[in-house]
C-alpha cells in the first residue's frame, strides 16, 4: 500500500486493557484507539506491517474521544470507526481502490450490513455527491475521510452531543454538516465495507421527553435561525417521535423549541421547563 493512500481506522471505545478490539473488528491496517477509561497511558502494537495505537484518557464524551483519535491520527485516508464494527476482509483495498476511482473526493460514505435490526441503514446503490439536503442521514461511522481536509478546515467533532454529553445524540451529523458546511466533496459509494449488529441498543430504547429536548438543540447547533422549520419537518416525518413519547405534535414541538434555546446556553433537559 502506498504512503499516497495509507489508510489508517480510528476507533472510539471504552474500558479497554488491550489491542483484542483490532482482531474483534477484524482489522488489517494502521489504527487508532481513543480509549476512555479511569487511567491516562499510551502504547502500541504490532499487527505485521501494521501498527495498533491505545491512548487511554479518563476524559468523558463520544465527541472528546473521536478528537483524541483524530489528533493521534496519521494516516492520508481515515476510517471514522464504532468499537462493535466487524470489516470486511478487503476493507482497505475497497477504500482505497474507491479513492482511486474518485480523486475529486475529500471523503466517501460506504455501506454497512446492519445485523438484528428491524430497519437498516440506508443503502448506496450507486455514487451521488452530498449536500446539506441529501447528507445528514449518515452516520460517521460510514465515513473515510482525507485527513489533510479535516487539518485544513479545523474539522473536529461536537464535544456537547453524544454519549457522555450534554445532549444525546447528534454529533457524527454535525461532523458531517461541518465538512458540507466548508465545501468539502463528499460521495456516496456503493461499496460494504463493515457489518454491526444493533439486536440491542446501548443507549436508544424509544423517544422519551429529554431525547425530544436534545434533538432541538441538535437542530438549533445544525441550523440556527431556521431550526424550527426543521423541527416541523421532523415531527411531520417522524410521527413516532412524539407519539412514543406520548406527546402531541405541538407539545412535541414546544419540547425541540425549548432545546433550541437551552442550546444557546448549553443548557440541559431537567424535566420541568426550567433547564440548568
Amino acid at each position: 500500500m502506498s504512503h499516497k493512500n495509507s489508510l489508517q481506522v480510528v476507533v472510539a471505545t471504552m474500558h479497554q486493557s488491550d489491542f483484542s478490539k483490532y482482531e474483534a473488528m477484524n482489522l488489517s491496517t494502521d489504527a487508532v484507539f481513543a480509549n476512555q477509561a479511569d487511567t491516562t497511558s499510551y502504547s502500541e502494537k504490532a499487527f505485521g506491517t501494521s501498527t495498533a495505537k491505545m491512548i487511554t484518557t479518563s476524559t468523558r464524551g463520544v465527541g472528546i474521544n473521536r478528537n483524541i483519535g483524530l489528533q493521534y491520527a496519521t494516516g492520508d485516508i481515515l476510517l471514522i470507526a464504532d468499537d462493535d464494527m466487524v470489516y470486511t476482509d478487503d476493507y482497505a483495498q475497497t477504500v482505497i481502490k474507491a479513492f482511486e476511482e474518485n480523486p475529486q473526493a475529500d471523503a466517501l460514505v460506504f455501506n454497512i450490513e446492519t445485523i438484528g435490526a428491524d430497519k437498516g441503514r440506508r443503502l448506496n446503490d450507486k455514487s451521488v455527491r452530498l449536500h446539506l439536503r441529501n447528507g445528514l442521514n449518515y452516520g460517521a461511522a460510514r465515513l473515510a475521510v482525507r485527513r489533510s481536509c479535516l487539518e485544513r478546515e479545523r474539522i473536529f467533532f461536537s464535544t456537547c452531543f453524544g454519549g457522555g454529553t450534554i445532549y444525546s445524540a447528534g454529533e457524527d451529523t454535525l461532523f458531517i454538516c461541518d465538512m458540507l458546511r466548508k465545501k468539502l466533496k463528499i460521495y456516496t459509494y456503493p461499496a460494504t465495507i463493515a457489518s454491526v449488529d444493533q439486536t440491542t441498543s446501548t443507549w436508544f430504547t424509544g423517544y422519551n421527553e429529554k431525547l425530544i429536548y436534545d434533538r432541538g438543540a441538535f437542530f438549533g447547533a445544525a441550523f440556527g435561525k431556521t431550526a424550527p422549520l426543521f423541527c416541523v419537518y421532523n415531527l411531520l416525518r417522524h410521527s413516532n417521535i412524539y407519539k412514543e413519547a406520548d406527546l402531541s405534535f405541538s407539545a412535541a414541538f414546544g419540547l425541540m423549541c425549548r432545546g433550541i434555546k437551552g442550546y444557546k446556553k448549553l443548557k440541559k433537559f431537567d424535566g420541568n421547563g426550567s433547564e440548568k
